[in-house]
């Protein structure tokens, strides 16, 4: 059992650095570095395009994220630095520049959770603020080839060593399905369309889906949402706050 835990870490060391290392082809780690060079010399409109097309071209690591969210800022286009901080977080949750960049637009845009009930789920996400879905994925991988090391050593060990290899052997299986869980469900965040980051400023947050409900507050860009329903060209939210209204699609970016 000591062996096992000690293999476990071994792969969750092995899983951050994998994790971390720039996915692609030659071209998109120039393209990325070339971005960057542009962001470095305040030319950030030119490092936005560059940072949009690899995302657009299914380029998906917390270090573009991040870079794309930074030029976003430059431009002041908080709600759009928001969401993009958002994503990279999502996929490098330890990376503590996106931490700190993401708690200072919070602070700065306000709107901060005051009723503990925003996060729908909140337990469920807590394995994401350990490890990005690609790690958790990586750990599986790992667990599922010591599982079937156990399986082997069953046919070829004395019966004392074997009960023992069984009881480790169902607690990798248990270990496994959660990593996978865990891997599918933070993928998934990304397609679900249930959290979204208000990105026009003074929007306007209605008690109904239609121009002729009441207004209830204008929203600054960069509040985060979660998205409860839609009808027509509005969408059903809730606010940090706890607070529920209807926003104009158009003025959301969906996470």
């Amino acid at each position: 059992m000591r062996l096992a835990i000690a293999t476990l870490l071994v792969i969750a060391g092995w899983a951050a650095a994998l994790a971390a290392a720039m996915p692609g082809t030659e071209e998109i780690n120039s393209l990325f570095d070339e971005a960057c060079d542009l962001y470095e010399a305040s030319e950030f409109e030119g490092a936005l395009s560059i940072f949009e097309s690899l995302v657009s071209g299914g380029v998906r690591h917390p270090a573009v994220y991040y870079n794309l969210a930074n030029c976003y800022y430059q431009q002041r286009e908080i709600g759009k630095a928001v969401a993009n901080y958002r994503r990279a977080y999502m996929l490098g949750p330890r990376d503590q520049d996106v931490r700190a960049n993401l708690a200072f637009l919070r602070s700065s845009v306000g709107f901060q959770d005051t009723t503990g009930s925003f996060e729908l789920g909140a337990a469920a996400r807590i394995p994401g603020d350990i490890a990005s879905p690609r790690e958790w994925r990586i750990i599986f991988y790992g667990v599922y080839y010591l599982s079937i090391m156990c399986l082997l050593g069953v046919l070829f060990l004395g019966r004392e060593r074997r009960r023992k290899t069984l009881r480790a052997l169902a607690v990798l299986i248990v270990v496994a399905i959660a990593c996978w869980a865990v891997a599918e469900h933070g993928l998934s965040r990304f397609t679900a369309g249930t959290e979204g980051v208000v990105v026009v400023d003074r929007s306007e947050f209605m008690s109904g889906p239609g121009a002729a409900f009441d207004e209830l507050a204008r929203l600054p860009d960069g509040v985060e949402i979660e998205i409860r329903a839609r009808s027509g060209i509005w969408v059903e939210v809730q606010l940090p706050t706890g607070e529920i209204g209807w926003l104009r699609e158009q003025n959301i970016e969906t996470i």
